[in-house]
């Protein structure tokens, strides 16, 4: 059988779980606080970007190309959109 506790020694028991489990809370909030720091430290890594990693590739120069008839010849000249100039002479165009 069981026996019964009185209710000053269920008051002091129940005090003592009560320290008990207050002891046990902290003790894991220490040691939770003193180990995430280090562990977001180490998470946190930065590697240095070499430039081979990353190639500088050059944009494809936008061209339009005008047409006109001079002198009775049919004439084509290149006109850059990038650079807005042209990229050479009228040239007859030769289409026989």
């Amino acid at each position: 059988m069981i026996p019964l506790l009185s209710c000053d020694s269920m008051r002091k028991e129940v005090t003592a779980v009560k320290k008990r489990l207050l002891a046990l809370l902290l003790t894991f909030v220490v040691i939770l606080s003193s180990v995430a720091p280090v562990m977001a430290v180490q998470s946190i890594t930065v590697e240095p970007v070499s430039a081979v990693e990353y190639e500088i590739s050059p944009h494809t120069e936008m061209a339009r190309v005008y047409w006109r008839t001079y002198h009775g010849n049919l004439q084509w000249r290149l006109w850059s959109i990038t650079n807005a100039r042209w990229m050479n002479d009228w040239t007859d165009a030769n289409l026989l």
